[in-house]
């Protein structure tokens, strides 16, 4: 498995090195609604509305390594990708996050924005973060 960060329409690229422990892919959330209908309509107390299709959000909780690793998937220099990332943030404008299985098959390809990132110092040197992603729906003009 692969996990692709890019900016820019590929422009600027990182490729986490170390895939997370656990990772939770977001699935369909919708936005219904549920509305409480006065005098039991035909005996149906509550009515669920059907909304649309909500945000998908993923949260990736790994860390980028201050030292050579031999089982890294790519290196870099763990701060380089801590300050990559605080630029892309910087910018207010979407990313997008590529997950791709050992066979190179497409699990999501999402656009998103950075609701938060959060990373610190453990005691080996190594940097452990959270990256908190919400999908970004591109706008389409007609």
């Amino acid at each position: 498995m692969d996990i692709v960060l890019s900016y820019n329409n590929m422009a600027e690229v990182l490729t986490l090195p170390f895939l997370p422990a656990e990772l939770t892919l977001p699935g369909v959330q919708m936005a219904n609604e549920e509305m409480e209908l006065s005098n039991g309509y035909k005996g149906v107390g509550k009515l669920n509305l059907i909304g649309l299709r909500g945000l998908q959000e993923l949260t990736i909780e790994s860390f980028f390594a201050t030292k050579y690793y031999p089982f890294a998937k790519k290196q870099k220099d763990g701060w380089e990708c801590v300050n990559l990332i605080n630029k892309w943030s910087g910018t207010r404008r979407p990313i997008r996050v590529i997950i791709t299985t050992s066979k190179h098959l497409e699990v999501l390809n999402m656009a998103c924005l950075i609701e938060s990132f959060i990373y610190g110092v453990d005691r080996a040197g190594d940097i452990p973060y959270t990256l908190q992603l919400k999908e970004f729906p591109m706008p389409v003009v007609k």
